[in-house]
């Protein structure tokens, strides 16, 4: 499918923001195609395991990755292999009151999910940015 990078500027402090973002089983919290996630160990660090369930174009999948970078306030990237290559990469900057978020995915697909991937780029975008937003107002509000 190829990489798709979305942004979020979140009216909290970046170590809060940092914090619900590298705990994987906040992630039915705000992420739309996740329902279920895991973590092997806390507090979650380099090497760290996860599971996650989740729905994607009317399947469910199940995806195990590690934590292949971990730069407190910095960087966070995710890494997984099952049932495709999919690695998520965090960036954090603090700006004013608030943090500055970017998440870049990429997903290595083959076959007729390659073939359609500039049509599941633009849909993985919008819901990318809509749980971005979801994760924005949740953070805002408190009501995590």
């Amino acid at each position: 499918m190829g990489r798709v990078v979305n942004t979020v500027r979140i009216d909290r402090p970046i170590a809060e923001v940092f914090a619900f973002v590298t705990d994987p089983t906040n992630s039915p919290k705000w992420d739309s195609v996740v329902f279920e996630a895991s973590v092997a160990e806390r507090p979650v660090r380099l090497g760290t395991a996860f599971h996650t369930k989740g729905k994607v174009l009317g399947r469910v999948i199940e995806l195990d990755g590690r934590v292949t970078e971990f730069q407190p306030y910095a960087r966070y990237t995710t890494r997984s292999d099952r049932p495709y290559p999919y690695t998520i990469t965090w960036t954090f900057q603090s700006d004013d009151s608030g943090t500055k978020v970017v998440r870049a995915g990429n997903i290595e697909t083959t076959g007729l999910l390659a073939l359609l991937s500039p049509i599941t780029r633009r849909i993985a975008w919008r819901t990318d940015q809509r749980s971005l937003e979801r994760m924005k107002a949740l953070l805002e509000t408190g009501t995590r």
